[in-house]
């Protein structure tokens, strides 16, 4: 197969080798350049892209802080119980059902 390579408006520049070739053409390439085994591509990105790579890594970061803030608030309501001294969950003790910071972790 054929290797291509990428450049982005950036200034990045990936490699891509071709396996397989199908007669279908991508509406994302717009030209191409280039003799033999090594060919560049200049790729025209759709509008709205740029857009929803801003919402996919808000959503990312976001998810992160909320599920890291989750695992801490349940972490503390069991490391205050542990300083009370009451009997651990692994142990067959329930009490942390009554502690409301473990309950503010899973419900967050």
């Amino acid at each position: 197969g054929a290797v291509l390579s990428f450049s982005c408006h950036d200034s990045c520049q990936a490699w891509c080798q071709i396996i397989n070739v199908s007669e279908s053409h991508s509406p994302l390439l717009t030209s191409m350049e280039g003799t033999g085994n090594e060919t560049n591509w200049s790729i025209s990105m759709p509008s709205g892209s740029k857009y929803h790579l801003y919402i996919g890594l808000a959503l990312a970061i976001g998810s992160s802080i909320f599920i890291g803030s989750s695992f801490i608030l349940k972490k503390k309501g069991l490391l205050k119980l542990a300083d009370r001294g009451v009997t651990r969950a692994g142990q067959g003790g329930y009490s942390y059902l009554k502690e409301w910071l473990w309950w503010a972790g899973l419900l967050s």
